[in-house]
């Protein structure tokens, strides 16, 4: 394994001159899906483990690879290792050919793993817990995994089928079919807002604010309304089911979807500040790779489907209410 201090985008160049002068001929493919655990991974002998042989024999594939691409692939770091700048883009690429075979063949042949969704904190805790009990009395034998993180999560590495996230349904290399609609709300309660001056988006800074961990809607806000490069001085983050509570206790002003605070807009216990059009394909969306599905994601997205349906349609005939911002 070569030196990374030596690697440079030439050797990306000539990784792919070596590719091209070998034609349609490929590596071994025990070395590629050594070399694609062992970059996975960052351990040949997390790497050895998985593929059950031992940790030299990981080492060897990966030389050998290195021999036929003519370019050092991986490299030491610390108790591990790492790859390269060559290594690190056909490691991409092989995690994604993989795991596309993967899922293919449990496609075909289904596997007792429990079906694992990757999902905002805030829809786990209003939305879909609240529901699940049905789900469980419809699919009894479906054991399920929820995952709630704020963080977008690579749906490529193969951990997760499904994911449910906020926004467009414009997510690079997924297909996204929405479940809900809903723009974003700036919302607070009377008794906050009555303490405070407020004629104009600045005037919002010096009110306390809550903001869900692992966003940016707040700072994409404030510079929506012209107050660029400018943050409330005081600011509390905390997961989305927190957050919300504390605005609806008065303790601070928030943003976020508005069908979670929809309710209490409708009979005036919040305030909503400065609406303004957006786009009116944000909402919630359900997110997968292309390809076969395992058969308990999709029994999931059948069930989920038909639970959202009946609010998907009171969103859609209560634009005031639900829909985009005025």
């Amino acid at each position: 394994m070569g030196s990374i201090g030596a690697q440079t985008d030439l050797s990306c160049q000539s990784a792919i001159v070596s590719i091209c002068k070998q034609g349609l001929q490929m590596p071994p493919l025990s070395a590629l899906r050594a070399f694609e655990a062992a970059a996975r991974l960052r351990s040949l002998s997390g790497a050895a483990r998985e593929l059950n042989v031992t940790h030299p024999a990981i080492a060897q594939q990966v030389r050998r690879l290195e021999a036929w691409f003519g370019v050092p692939l991986m490299t030491r770091a610390g108790r591990g290792v790492e790859p390269t700048a060559a290594g690190a883009r056909l490691a991409a690429g092989l995690e994604e050919g993989f795991g596309a075979i993967r899922r293919a063949v449990e496609g075909m042949t289904g596997d007792d793993r429990p079906l694992n969704i990757t999902l905002t904190p805030t829809f786990a805790a209003y939305w879909l817990v609240p529901r699940l009990g049905a789900f469980r009395a419809a699919h009894p034998d479906i054991p399920l995994t929820l995952d709630p993180t704020s963080e977008s999560v690579d749906l490529r590495l193969g951990a997760h089928d499904l994911a449910i996230r906020f926004g467009k349904g414009d997510w690079p290399g997924l297909e996204s079919e929405r479940l809900l609609a809903s723009d974003f709300v700036v919302a607070a309660a009377p008794s906050l807002l009555a303490r405070y001056e407020i004629e104009t988006p600045a005037d919002l800074l010096a009110l306390p604010w809550v903001q869900e961990l692992g966003t940016d809607e707040l700072r994409v806000w404030m510079a929506d309304q012209g107050v660029a490069d400018a943050v409330p001085r005081n600011v509390a983050r905390m997961p989305g089911n927190l957050m919300l509570d504390a605005i609806r206790r008065g303790e601070a002003v928030g943003i976020t979807g508005r069908a979670w605070l929809a309710v209490d807009i409708e009979r005036g216990a919040l305030t909503t500040l400065f609406d303004r059009e957006q786009s009116p394909d944000l909402g919630y969306w359900i997110a997968a790779l292309p390809g076969p599905r395992r058969a308990p994601a999709k029994a999931f997205v059948r069930w989920i489907k038909r639970e959202a349906a009946p609010q998907a349609r009171l969103l859609a005939s209560s634009p005031a209410t639900f829909g985009t911002m005025r």
